[in-house]
């Protein structure tokens, strides 16, 4: 399923001066529940970016309410994790964390994960 969303569907996203962000879902077993995984691409600031997007499961198998984040651009590669403090998001703090992004894109993943848990 691939789903587009134009600056109409989000106020907020339509004033980071995106073009249009989509995304797919990535499925599992036929037989259990799958924890959310998808991709996305969308461009701002005339840069295109691609996103695989994970929430991240405990070695315990518990979900942790944050989610793993593989974005890459014609600037790069980032491995990142993302972590919502109550309606804002933020890059995680960990020692694998490459680079340091913009909050704006921060922001837009943030946004396309709330849409696509809904």
């Amino acid at each position: 399923m691939v789903l587009f969303f134009s600056s109409s569907d989000f106020f907020y996203l339509g004033s980071l001066k995106y073009t249009s962000m989509g995304y797919q879902l990535v499925t599992g077993r036929p037989d259990t529940a799958d924890h959310l995984v998808f991709t996305t691409t969308f461009t701002h600031n005339d840069i295109f970016y691609k996103a695989a997007i994970a929430e991240t499961i405990s070695w315990e198998g518990a979900v942790t309410g944050t989610y793993d984040v593989l974005l890459q651009s014609g600037r790069g590669t980032h491995r990142l994790t993302l972590v919502r403090i109550g309606e804002r998001w933020r890059t995680g703090d960990e020692v694998e964390q490459i680079g340091r992004l913009q909050q704006d894109v921060v922001d837009l993943l943030g946004s396309v994960i709330t849409q696509v848990r809904s």
